[in-house]
């Protein structure tokens, strides 16, 4: 069989301790700030940027010329190599092999800085050649030419990229992750120290003053190489210039290579597919930017909650694997899992519910509110249906990480490819099928829209998505995400030896809470279509029977089942101090995953109805003060609604983020000897 499908032996050992979780939770938030750092550094270099250079010609070419160096990073040293080069290292690493480690890590990067060097080469001397050439094709103008000479010169920093990749990995294989995290946004300072303090001082010529900015670009790669190296080496990595390709630790890492560049092709290939739709299928103008601008929202909270967590957990869940500590490595999947639910549900709660207000506060300026703001609502509809997709974006990006860990390469590539059919086809399902069956309902429409009082009926929804197409490629991304988020868990499972009840069953938790939801969800609407609009009646109490209707049935079914699951367990007299009067140390890792589910959707459920309110409470139409206001104060508020809710819950993903933040804060207290 090959190397992927096997399955370790199952070998005593001791599941990981609650300072490993620490430990997760705490260099998991250090990627997490310094992720939050280096995006909003760079949304400050585009705002110099567009400054200083606008919508020109020139920032055309710089913007341009830019892309290809900077998607290999995305491509190769961000996806690729970490995804293939962690789970060997760190095998080595975890059986005491740090001198092979050491020369698998120093082979690949020779190869790399060769191979590298050797198609920049390749590539600006063909590139010289086209432009040449090219005149006797046609005419090159100023910009043209200023384009290719940008190119030539930016190209080295993909070299300096995916070089800078692999010492990330190697650091955070030493269980070393500040560094890294900060290592990007070097980029950034680079290139607004360019911007500030060199630019000004240059001439007025736009084609001469862009150099700076292409130059700091350079440095920028060129610092966040060489600032890992320090870090690195005193943690004992010795770099030793190799070309050994029969180095075995370099020869799993090329076989690894192949499926998981199959895998960031087909994800390359999604995206792509689902802006060509937008841009000739939908009509009229506006599509694409839509869609882009919207679905950029929710990359931030997952890069905070996803892309820290899975950066953490690949290093240790290797090791794990390697050492076939089959127990710790699931309970660490747990814990990763638990937290990423825990910050990813509230986060897809209140953004789809202030979905309009972000985007009217992030990009409702200038043409952006023309034509009675449609494009603020456009977009609001992209952020609403890409943000429900949040918890399954980041869970994916756990669990395959936990496959790479596991060795399996293939899995994430093949049920990535799955789940671009399907968003193919519910990608079309909305952008065509819906609006032809939208057409015999038009004249239906006003009689079933007048006897409503509240809520979207079928039709009404059925015309949404044909008003607002990319709003329906958002929701095919967000259900093909979420199956293959399904396919993941199960391929997981099904590489566990364990019989133990680590992890629960995928379909037991979509029966029993999903049932629970759509329960509870159904009695909220009875309620609130039962009062809206009646005369005599206040605004607030049909809010405020919608809210009790909601949680009110959803927590007594789930109390009922937790007690039911627990009568077995020896409580304790001080149930205070312990969930369901049963102590941490008693509750199966299921059971807790379970439990996680529930505090969530419940804290989450609380929180949606304040932020509800709030919202509701400041008017609808303004500028300025207000629509940060609109915003910002119900995202405020409901951080504190969620920290009250999920604390008086007991969650154990609360408690651990919180002692994190007392420690990093300094307000934690001295530890007991």
């Amino acid at each position: 069989m090959p190397e992927t499908s096997k399955k370790p032996e199952p070998a005593p050992s001791e599941p990981p301790s609650d300072e490993t979780n620490k430990r997760v939770v705490r260099n998991a938030g250090i990627v997490g700030i310094l992720t939050i750092l280096s995006r909003i550094l760079g949304l400050y270099r585009f705002r110099l940027m567009a400054q200083l250079f606008g919508a020109t010609g020139v920032a055309d070419a710089f913007n341009f010329a830019f892309v290809f160096p900077n998607l290999t990073r995305r491509l190769f040293g961000e996806g690729l190599l970490t995804s293939a080069f962690v789970p060997v290292f760190s095998g080595m690493l975890a059986r005491g092999e740090k001198d092979a480690a050491n020369k698998t890590a120093s082979v690949l990067l020779t190869k790399l800085l060769y191979w590298l060097s050797a198609g920049c080469v390749a590539v600006i001397a063909l590139t010289e050649v086209a432009r040449w050439v090219w005149p006797s094709f046609g005419t090159l103008t100023e910009d043209d030419l200023l384009l290719i000479r940008l190119f030539q010169a930016m190209l080295p920093y993909l070299i300096l990229i995916n070089a800078a990749a692999v010492m990330m990995g190697v650091l955070n294989s030493l269980g070393h992750f500040l560094v890294p995290a900060f290592a990007p946004a070097l980029l950034n300072v680079a290139m607004i120290a360019a911007c500030l303090f060199v630019v000004p001082h240059l001439n007025d010529i736009p084609q001469k003053t862009i150099w700076a900015v292409a130059i700091a670009v350079l440095i920028g790669g060129v610092l966040q190489l060489l600032v890992q190296f320090p870090p690195a080496f005193a943690r004992g990595f010795k770099f030793k210039p190799s070309t050994d390709v029969s180095d075995p630790g370099y020869s799993e890492v090329m076989a690894n290579f192949k499926p998981v560049l199959l895998m960031v092709a087909v994800f390359q290939l999604n995206v792509m597919m689902d802006n060509i739709i937008a841009q000739t299928l939908i009509p009229g103008d506006g599509p694409v930017t839509y869609l882009n601008m919207g679905t950029s929202v929710y990359q931030l909270p997952w890069a905070i909650i996803a892309l820290a967590l899975g950066t953490v957990a690949l290093p240790l869940l290797s090791q794990y694997w390697a050492q076939k500590k089959e127990e710790p490595f699931t309970m660490t999947l747990s814990f990763a899992m638990r937290v990423c639910i825990f910050l990813a549900i509230p986060f897809t709660v209140g953004t789809m519910l202030l979905s309009e207000e972000i985007v009217r506060l992030l990009y409702g300026t200038g043409k952006f509110l023309e034509n009675d703001a449609e494009p603020v609502r456009r977009t609001a509809g992209v952020v609403m249906f890409s943000s429900l997709g949040l918890v399954f974006y980041s869970v994916n990006a756990i669990l395959a990480r936990a496959l790479y860990a596991m060795k399996d390469m293939r899995t994430p590539a093949t049920t990535s490819a799955k789940s671009v059919g399907l968003n193919f086809a519910l990608n079309l399902f909305f952008v065509l099928v819906l609006p032809l069956l939208a057409g015999p309902l038009e004249s239906t429409r006003g009689t079933i829209s007048a006897d409503r009082k509240s809520m979207l009926s079928f039709i009404d929804l059925l015309f949404y998505f044909t008003n607002l197409r990319e709003s329906g490629i958002a929701l095919a991304s967000t259900i093909s995400t979420a199956w293959q988020t399904w396919m993941l868990a199960r391929a997981v499972k099904e590489r566990l030896t364990t019989t133990a009840p680590l992890l629960p069953s995928g379909s037991n938790l979509v029966l029993t809470f999903g049932g629970y939801v759509l329960i509870s969800l159904g009695v909220s609407l009875i309620a609130y279509r039962q009062l809206v609009g009646k005369p005599d009646m206040e605004g607030f109490i049909a809010f405020f029977a919608a809210a009790f209707g909601a949680i009110f049935p959803f927590w007594l079914l789930s109390h009922q089942y937790f007690v039911n699951k627990l009568k077995d367990k020896p409580h304790e007299a001080d149930v205070g101090s312990c969930c369901y009067g049963v102590k941490d140390e008693h509750w199966s890792e299921s059971l807790r995953f379970e439990y996680t589910i529930y505090s969530t959707l419940m804290a989450s459920a609380i929180m949606g109805f304040v932020v509800w309110a709030v919202r509701d409470s400041v008017p609808p139409e303004g500028s300025g003060l207000l629509v940060f206001q609109r915003a910002v104060v119900p995202v405020i508020l409901g951080i504190v609604a969620y920290y009250m809710a999920a604390g008086s819950m007991m969650s154990s993903e609360f408690e651990q983020l919180r002692r994190a933040l007392e420690r990093r804060t300094g307000h934690s207290e001295p530890a007991k000897t």
